[in-house]
């Protein structure tokens, strides 16, 4: 499960201000490392001591920055976050609007619920935005060509500035750890460059849904990390998994036995938490559980 304290720790490691000749310390994360290796292995080597391609190897696999920009778009609107829905889909204040943000040029799966039946990977892309927007920073959305789908929502880049020195376009971030895959029937291509290329990252080290799921845009490896995968099919993403033995504190409402969820009170809501589709015990003190079928914060359709 996800936890926004891990997710922290995550985005709080050492990282901003990347010297000339970086180290593993320079980074807080494994694909934010990977991806600078690979951009030059040979002004890189400091970041694969052992010489077999990985780079930084202890580092949690966690998401990079922008890596071709330091700053947001003058043209990005500032938002306050409301909720996330699931792995692509938010809602924020914009202008003194409630809106529901989609994040363009990428696709999670689904989650589950209402009419929808849950796909593989959704619900852990869906508490891995969670996790990551819950702990704060400052949001600002995109527009492209489209501005809404046919559901009424924006269509949008997602930019964050988490305060680490380091900027991050959400929809590229994703893409490249993993959690979606490009959404390729769309006229909204002002960074399809950087999505092509996140999307082949995440292909080349079988990374979340690709090694997880039956996916059928695969794409033949490029080979430049032939042997060289870190799948993440044996190897959880540990910059987004909750720590073992969670679920055992004592500080944890038994009514929700899979999870760590503060007992009562304060009374809790579903957008107070960084989990979905969780199992729910009685007397469900929180009230995750609305309709009763044993299942919290299952959220309506996105």
């Amino acid at each position: 499960m996800v936890t926004a304290l891990a997710v922290l720790a995550f985005l709080t490691s050492p990282a901003g201000n990347i010297s000339a000749e970086e180290t593993c310390a320079d980074f807080n994360s494994w694909v934010w490392a990977q991806t600078v290796y690979d951009d030059d292995p040979a002004a890189a080597r400091a970041l694969d001591p052992d010489g077999d391609g990985i780079a930084c190897e202890t580092l949690p696999d966690g998401i990079a920055p922008a890596t071709w920009t330091n700053e947001i778009p003058a043209n990005a609107e500032s938002v306050d976050l409301i909720n996330v829905n699931d792995g692509d889909t938010i809602e924020v204040w914009l202008n003194g609007r409630r809106e529901r943000v989609r994040l363009v040029g990428i696709d999670t799966h689904e989650v589950g619920g209402g009419y929808q039946q849950e796909e593989c990977y959704g619900p852990e892309a869906s508490r891995f935005l969670k996790a990551l927007l819950n702990i704060g920073g400052d949001l600002w959305i995109e527009a492209d060509v489209e501005d809404r789908d046919q559901y009424g929502r924006l269509l949008r880049w997602v930019w964050a500035d988490f305060g680490t020195g380091e900027v991050y376009l959400l929809n590229e971030a994703l893409l490249r750890a993993g959690f979606a895959e490009r959404y390729r029937d769309t006229p909204n291509k002002r960074y399809l460059d950087e999505l092509l290329d996140a999307e082949a990252f995440a292909q080349d080290y079988q990374l979340g849904l690709w090694a997880a799921c039956d996916m059928p845009h695969r794409r033949a490896s490029s080979g430049q990390q032939t042997g060289s995968s870190r799948s993440t099919e044996s190897r959880v993403p540990t910059a987004v998994t909750e720590p073992a033995g969670d679920a055992d504190r004592t500080d944890c409402d038994p009514s929700y036995p899979d999870v760590c969820i503060p007992p009562f009170p304060p009374d809790l809501s579903c957008a107070d938490i960084p989990y979905d589709h969780f199992r729910v015990l009685p007397p469900d003190p929180h009230h995750f559980d609305g309709n009763g079928d044993g299942i919290g914060c299952e959220g309506p359709p996105a």
